[in-house]
């Protein structure tokens, strides 16, 4: 087991929650290395937001394959890691809201292989953020293929996240709800922010 991280935090959150801001935040300030959300590296992700139903399959298969590639590769240093989204919510929202029933079979045989490949998390942050924060905060950030993302998807995927969160039973997870914060103040008042992570995360990190 030498060759294992010695501790892995996982940030996860529905689009524009803020999860790879805080992120790179915490891997600077904890000194951890980052694996980040492959989201630029998608050479699908444009046409799927173009045309969901024809390119989701593609996507979801890119993002599953591309994160467990980028876990396996961190794993093999000594180095604390922190993972910007996980494979689970891949599986278990994001797969689960945009394939059909049988892509989503196809897509249950890949995933249950490579879940069993990598290293689950010490503990997941979960960003909790409603509709209308969330629609906000995507439309700030000015993403230009993101300009057609319905508000009915993203609702649809803050109902599985909730679902998911309370069912979660992997690692332990600690919420924070963030629509108390603005997008850019959330991270200018990150002290607050981080004393509550950092009080969750010794907590479970030291043993009595």
């Amino acid at each position: 087991m030498s060759n294992l991280p010695r501790f892995i935090v996982a940030i996860a959150g529905n689009i524009g929650s803020g999860k790879s801001t805080l992120s790179k935040y915490l891997a600077e300030q904890w000194d951890f290395d980052l694996i980040p959300e492959p989201e630029s590296k998608n050479p699908f992700l444009k046409s799927f937001y173009r045309d969901p139903e024809r390119w989701a399959f593609h996507s979801q298969l890119f993002f599953l394959s591309e994160r467990t590639k980028l876990e396996l590769k961190a794993e093999h240093s000594l180095q604390n890691l922190i993972i910007d989204r996980t494979i689970y919510e891949d599986a278990e929202i994001f797969a689960k809201s945009v394939l059909s029933a049988n892509e989503y079979k196809v897509y249950l045989k890949i995933y249950e292989q490579f879940r069993e490949l990598v290293t689950p998390p010490n503990f997941v942050i979960y960003l909790r953020t409603s509709v209308d924060t969330l629609m906000e905060r995507i439309k700030l950030r000015g993403r230009s293929y993101e300009k057609g993302i319905k508000r009915s998807y993203i609702k649809r995927l803050n109902e599985r996240y909730e679902d998911w969160a309370s069912n979660f039973n992997i690692s332990p997870l600690l919420t924070i709800d963030t629509d108390k914060y603005e997008i850019y103040s959330l991270f200018g008042d990150i002290e607050e922010v981080r004393k509550n992570i950092e009080e969750f995360f010794w907590r479970g990190r030291i043993k009595p």
